[in-house]
């Protein structure tokens, strides 16, 4: 299994996207469901680019919010894992450990 330093995220290249008076709306046009993400989840959502992992993206949680460490990477990690579940984010697999 990855480690959350091992796997890099990636938006799902299908979705159509807007930021809305700070939030973010996604739209999957497969299924017409709307998803509407909170400031956190908007902050993270435009850090995600294909090249950062869950610790990466967690250390710019904690440089943009007051949020201890563990709290950072336990929460980047759970909506990281939500919005893959909902098939927002697909997985980039580190190759020799070096991102892509």
């Amino acid at each position: 299994m990855s480690t959350p330093a091992t796997v890099f995220w990636q938006k799902n290249p299908a979705l159509a996207w807007r930021e809305i008076d700070g939030e973010t709306v996604i739209i999957s046009p497969n299924d017409s469901v709307m998803h509407e993400l909170n400031d956190t989840g908007s902050f993270l959502w435009k850090n995600i680019d294909g090249k950062k992992s869950a610790v990466e993206l967690a250390e710019l949680l904690l440089e943009n919010y007051e949020v201890t460490p563990d709290i950072a990477l336990s929460d980047t990690q759970a909506l990281l894992e939500e919005m893959s579940s909902r098939k927002l984010l697909v997985t980039v697999p580190a190759i020799g450990g070096v991102s892509p």
